[in-house]
């Protein structure tokens, strides 16, 4: 019994490896979980009871080691030094307005939609309830994200209104030029493609920019900054 146990510790750890390799092409943020347990696996190659098979000779095992931890270390050196070359410091001030505005000025159960890179630091930063975010790989959330994003498309204000009331958003946040960015190529605005999506109202004003003139009467705006825009759902 003791024989057919010997390296399941091993065959463990290969099968999860797998497993994980697996889940990260399927999602490829999941590389987080394949990464590290790839490492854990390459260094059954230090094994000299998992290698001894292979290669007898130890001294040329050790030499294939130093081969490969210096090939390791050449690459991965190279990767430290790109990165201890970046110098700058992040600034996002729109981003911080916003953030400060929303802590002031709305309840602390004041629902937001919006953008989902924008829904993530507001979530992270102020605790407020969102309704989409940018984990989209749920259903229910990429549903809930294609009709928050009903404001770029070239539907009316009563139908964005409609979203906003079945969700119960509260306020909807608008960043300038998510909508119409300027230099995209032809057929990668947000209208453009909800043109595809939506061809009854193909040609028809985008949503975005009625609302930035006049929300009325669905909506307040109540904040603005060179940046975002946030409407009140009324």
């Amino acid at each position: 019994m003791g024989d057919e146990k010997e390296h399941a510790e091993l065959l463990y750890n290969i099968f999860q490896m797998c497993a994980f390799i697996a889940m990260a092409v399927v999602i490829m943020r999941l590389k987080l979980f394949a990464t590290p347990q790839l490492c854990l696996v390459v260094s059954i190659l230090a094994s000299r009871k998992v290698i001894e098979p292979m290669i007898k000779d130890i001294a040329f095992h050790r030499a294939l080691l130093v081969l490969l931890f210096s090939m390791m270390c050449f690459y991965g050196y190279g990767n430290l030094q790109q990165q201890w070359s970046i110098k700058g410091e992040y600034s996002n001030y729109p981003m911080e307005d916003l953030i400060d505005w929303i802590h002031e000025s709305t309840p602390e159960n004041a629902v937001f939609g919006g953008p989902m890179p924008t829904m993530a630091n507001i979530k992270l930063s102020t605790l407020r309830p969102i309704i989409n975010h940018p984990h989209y790989e749920d259903s229910g959330i990429r549903e809930r994200t294609k009709k928050i994003y009903t404001m770029t498309s070239r539907k009316t204000k009563k139908e964005l209104y409609d979203v906003c009331k079945e969700l119960r958003v509260e306020y909807i946040v608008y960043e300038g030029g998510w909508c119409l960015r300027s230099g995209a190529k032809k057929g990668c605005t947000m209208p453009e493609i909800w043109d595809v999506e939506d061809p009854e109202n193909a040609g028809k004003r985008p949503l975005c920019t009625v609302m930035v003139e006049d929300p009325s009467p669905y909506f307040k705006q109540v904040y603005k900054n060179v940046k975002f825009d946030v409407f009140k759902v009324l």
